[in-house]
């Protein structure tokens, strides 16, 4: 029996595939703890997994809150600045860094963590020479990892290299150069998803296992008047942006606009009453909170943010998707739905009623359901979970499968060396000079083009033929 300690932070969509996958590996006959905010404590108790709280729910209310503060990075970097500066502080950081260093003392040790934000989770792995496997929520987060770093987001990483030399480590010199540190990825995803879009050559390895499909527990019951409201008619459409505030303000409002020219009957779900502008017409009922889990086998359609979470609860009750993604992974995610015929997807310049109620009637029909219904069932013949838990206990007791400071100190030398270069270089025609000038700006005009395809809905990456078994 190992000792699996699973981190992971953020919406439920970032936190519910971690849950699920220590509560299979406590059937497996591990030992498993989550460590995460809070607020998923009685979740955990439920699936029988061991808990330990990073804050408290009311300060996860707050941090949901905020989340408008990340939306747009590139238009409000101030913005998305100080949310890091705020989230992503030392004391926070230490906290974790203690819970996961206390939790790590057992033998047969692994750390577990979502991409990205388990950099406590990295460091611990490296002071402590844990083995760790990172778990990739959606495809965007490995194709498109150097556009985003290429953009200058990773403000944060200057963060969290004051509190790495604080604990005597080496500064990372990227998120390439950290994330490469890891021997082993896992993608919670389904191969079909892969097969839309073309992976660039440099795209971080990853093994794909399949959509985390919801536990039993999550399918709680449903209010008696929702119910009451399902039955009376035909099923109604769903209109969710998942638990968080970082989607497009007038994203609900599109949505509610679009459905109102066709008068078809809706559940709207969102726990923030700012989105929704006026009263909502009978055929629109509202609910704050719901187990979505629950919803989706009695639902014809859902308009969502295209966040991963709600595209596996969509997919795995065959149920068409129409995505008003923007932001993050979600666009890429969107073209994916699109290209695999199982929905639609709009991006901002495109949320007029009328385009929205013309995809909503493009995604109704039989050619779109029976698709969904394809890729259901493929989905339900395979079983993520079990191929998950074997990813992770091949790193079971070795010690080479935790992050080595040897290779970051490598990087990092090396990227200091070219910086070095770079800034020894003063003439105009020198040929070093010459070359990061042309790099420079063959990255700025494929950064370009890649910002203009996603304000109109196309893919930056090649799109493949899809497959399905």
């Amino acid at each position: 029996m190992a000792n699996f300690v699973l981190s992971t932070h953020m919406t439920n969509g970032d936190v519910l595939p971690f849950l699920r996958l220590a509560s299979a590996l406590r059937r497996r006959g591990h030992q498993a703890t989550l460590v995460t905010h809070g607020v998923f404590a009685p979740l955990a108790e439920k699936s029988g997994i061991a808990f330990r709280g990073i804050d408290k729910p009311e300060e996860y209310t707050e941090i949901m809150k905020d989340l408008y503060m990340m939306e747009d990075p590139l238009n409000k970097p101030d913005l998305y600045e100080a949310y890091q500066r705020k989230y992503y502080s030392k004391e926070k950081f230490q906290q974790e860094y203690d819970i996961l260093t206390e939790l790590c003392q057992a033998e047969d040790s692994v750390l577990i963590c979502k991409e990205r934000d388990g950099f406590v989770a990295m460091i611990v792995s490296e002071m402590m020479h844990v083995p760790i496997v990172t778990g990739v929520l959606a495809p965007s987060y490995v194709t498109q990892l150097h556009i985003w770093e290429e953009l200058g987001l990773d403000f944060a990483i200057s963060l969290i290299n004051t509190f790495r030399s604080d604990l005597g480590l080496t500064p990372v010199s990227s998120w390439t150069s950290w994330m490469g540190a890891v021997k082993k990825n896992i993608g919670f995803w389904h191969e079909s998803f892969d097969a839309a879009v073309e992976a660039p050559e440099w795209a971080l390895k990853v093994d794909t296992v399949g959509f985390p499909l919801a536990d039993a527990i999550e399918y709680e019951p449903l209010p008696n008047d929702l119910l009451d409201f399902i039955r009376a008619g035909e099923p109604p459409l769903l209109i969710t942006g998942g638990t968080g505030k970082m989607i497009k303000p007038n994203f609900y409002q599109a949505a509610i606009e679009g459905v109102k020219l066709l008068g078809q009957r809706t559940i709207l779900v969102t726990r923030h009453e700012e989105f929704i502008q006026g009263e909502l017409p009978d055929h629109i009922r509202w609910y704050k909170i719901l187990p979505l889990a629950s919803v989706y086998p009695l639902i014809s359609s859902v308009i969502h943010h295209g966040g991963i979470g709600t595209i596996t609860g969509a997919m795995t009750a065959a149920v068409p998707q129409l995505a008003l993604a923007a932001d993050t992974d979600r666009p890429d995610n969107g073209m994916r739905i699109k290209h695999l015929g199982i929905g639609d997807y709009l991006p901002p310049l495109q949320w007029e009623p009328a385009l929205i109620a013309n995809a909503i009637k493009g995604i109704q029909t039989s050619t779109v359901k029976e698709r969904c219904r394809q890729l259901a069932r493929v989905i339900a013949e395979h079983d993520t979970m079990a191929a998950a838990c074997t990813a992770m206990e091949s790193v079971i007791g070795k010690p080479d499968c935790a992050i080595a400071s040897d290779q970051l100190i490598a990087d990092y030398v090396a990227a200091q060396r070219q910086q070095s270069l770079r800034s020894a270089v003063t003439a105009p025609d020198h040929r070093l000079d010459e070359i990061n000038q042309s790099l420079s700006a063959g990255k700025r005009s494929l950064l370009s083009q890649w910002l203009v395809q996603r304000q109109l809905g196309s893919h930056p990456l090649p799109l493949k033929e899809a497959h399905y078994e």
